[in-house]
């Protein structure tokens, strides 16, 4: 996750999930273990339906950061679904300037998926096709939880389970403050100097 500190805005992008590696060791509604793996193109096919998706903080549907109408970009790559916003919400900039932003964690409705037994690693499932809901910033209030479910109501009343899973992968995160852009420059010491000048002139 890289972060981008303005004095009124942040610019927050990065790698939500990778696709075609298999998640951390997560747990199901039953109390099962299982591993999860997003199929290359998954993302690529979500996004391609056009749906509106939104950038929250937390996964609170009260707290929109942007959403792909209004500058939120979103695209998958060979390595994964990438993200991409900027905003000017002060608790987001309190937040960042803080160090409190955790990482990616990303809410969808799983619609076709494969689930297999792998002697090595256990209970597995692939991920083929998803309705992507939201990706989340997480701060650390909240910390990453792997993996959960929430509701979504949609706009004729129909409700649905949404998984919510974070980043799989330990973030990296690289904050840039605008006013640490340029090095600070060091005092010059024009003593020694005024020592030469001073000898030149007798």
């Amino acid at each position: 996750m890289k972060i981008e500190i303005r004095s009124d805005r942040v610019h927050i992008e990065g790698y939500v999930n990778a696709v075609g590696r298999d998640s951390r060791r997560m747990t199901d509604e039953e109390g099962y273990p299982f591993y999860e793996q997003m199929e290359p193109g998954v993302f690529a096919r979500a996004l391609s339906s056009g749906r509106n998706v939104m950038a929250l903080l937390n996964h609170d549907n009260n707290r929109v950061l942007s959403d792909t109408e209004r500058g939120l970009e979103l695209k998958e790559d060979t390595i994964g679904l990438y993200a991409a916003f900027d905003s000017g919400d002060p608790e987001l900039i309190e937040l960042a300037r803080g160090g409190h932003l955790m990482g990616w964690s990303f809410g969808f409705i799983p619609m076709d998926s494969s689930d297999v037994y792998d002697s090595s690693v256990g209970h597995r499932s692939v991920v083929k096709e998803l309705e992507l809901i939201e990706v989340s910033v997480i701060s650390d209030a909240m910390r990453p939880c792997y993996a959960g479910t929430s509701i979504h109501t949609r706009a004729d009343g129909t409700e649905d389970a949404i998984q919510t899973r974070a980043m799989d992968n330990d973030a990296v995160f690289r904050a840039i403050i605008e006013d640490q852009l340029e090095p600070k420059k060091e005092p010059i010491d024009y003593s020694r100097y005024d020592a030469v000048i001073n000898r030149l002139k007798k």
